[in-house]
């Protein structure tokens, strides 16, 4: 009786009307299974070389005779790859193409991240490139898409205006960001950022105009003013240069609904130059002026919680000394401002409200 093998390679004997003994192969596809004692499913050895030590590369050839196939093959291309000019991951144009636009390399490089193994590059600069692809240095680490660190952070400065730094001369994006970071360890940084904040301390600025010369936020320069001059003088000094609103950049919440919300600007003899939140104000303040009252402009601020439970803040429009009054202000009726003057009477304010026409 003949013996029957089964087909898919394995060398095991079957019966005649099982073919297929492991039912995988039942569409006749080819199977990769290399019978025992032979080098690989077709071959028993390389070849090439005719080598049996060195694992099936392909191709009727081992691993390293299959790579210098494949180069050779490259060669003789008139384009790198059908579908490709060059490696979709490194670039490169020296290495033969191996599947999906990528390179040999690069292409073991992918098969070993998709089952969990970290990439290499066989110990060069990077997993896909031997030096910085715009310096050209080894030196520096690499950061990312094939630039050092040096590299990679100029281009994330391309098309932005850099400052100088007068300590130690380097170009950078933020000034005082560069210089707070450098006061931590450096003496000379902390001595110029300390003094670059005291003459904004002694000055007439608000903090909205601070940050905007700092190219920071306000939070940032107060945070600076309590720590080199302490909490409760920053809170005097902020106090003070509100009360004047001497700053031409003072914060106004401009309300879009106010028919009257042109922002506008008064030089009062008594307290300078002042920046209203409505022509109709600068209209009353130079009423005042003409008829020689004593005003203060949002001098003081009150919380109160408004009709939701939340908590809020109100500030009056103008404080009259002689009276102790203050004045509010307004170009139509408005039911929240009205429910906000109301709390204020009921702890004790004495709050008039006035209108166009009644000055």
């Amino acid at each position: 009786m003949e013996i029957v093998y089964c087909k898919c390679g394995c060398g095991q004997e079957v019966e005649e009307d099982n073919i297929y003994v492991h039912g995988h192969n039942r569409r006749g596809l080819p199977s990769n299974t290399v019978p025992d004692g032979k080098w690989s499913q077709h071959y028993d050895k390389c070849i090439e070389c005719g080598t049996v030590e060195i694992s099936y590369g392909g191709k009727g050839l081992c691993t390293r005779c299959y790579k210098k196939h494949l180069y050779k093959t490259f060669e003789t291309r008139k384009r790198w790859a059908p579908e490709h000019d060059h490696c979709i991951d490194c670039g490169r144009v020296n290495r033969p193409h191996a599947s999906h636009g990528r390179c040999v390399t690069c292409d073991g490089n992918y098969r070993a991240h998709m089952k969990g193994i970290q990439k290499r590059n066989f110990g060069a600069w990077s997993w896909y490139y031997d030096k910085c692809v715009k310096c050209g240095t080894t030196e520096r680490s690499h950061a990312s898409n094939g630039l050092c660190c040096d590299c990679y952070e100029e281009s994330k400065r391309v098309g932005k205006v850099l400052e100088k730094c007068p300590v130690c001369g380097v170009n950078v994006e933020k000034l005082t960001q560069h210089l707070t970071m450098r006061a931590k360890k450096c003496k000379e940084h902390s001595n110029y950022l300390q003094g670059m904040y005291k003459v904004y301390f002694e000055s007439d600025l608000g903090l909205y105009d601070i940050a905007e010369k700092l190219n920071t936020t306000r939070h940032t320069v107060t945070k600076q003013f309590r720590r080199l001059f302490g909490v409760e003088e920053t809170k005097q000094r902020n106090a003070a240069v509100k009360s004047l609103l001497c700053s031409s950049r003072a914060k106004i919440g401009f309300n879009y609904n106010n028919k009257f919300g042109t922002v506008t600007y008064y030089d009062s003899l008594n307290n300078g130059r002042v920046r209203f939140r409505s022509r109709l104000e600068c209209t009353y303040a130079t009423y005042l002026d003409k008829s020689g009252i004593k005003w203060e402009y949002e001098r003081d601020s009150f919380p109160y919680l408004d009709i939701k439970g939340k908590r809020r803040t109100y500030t009056p429009d103008f404080y009259l000394a002689d009276t102790d009054e203050y004045i509010e202000i307004k170009g139509y009726d408005n039911g929240e401002s009205n429910y906000k003057i109301d709390k204020m009477r009921e702890i004790g304010l004495t709050i008039k409200i006035l209108r166009q026409g009644d000055f």
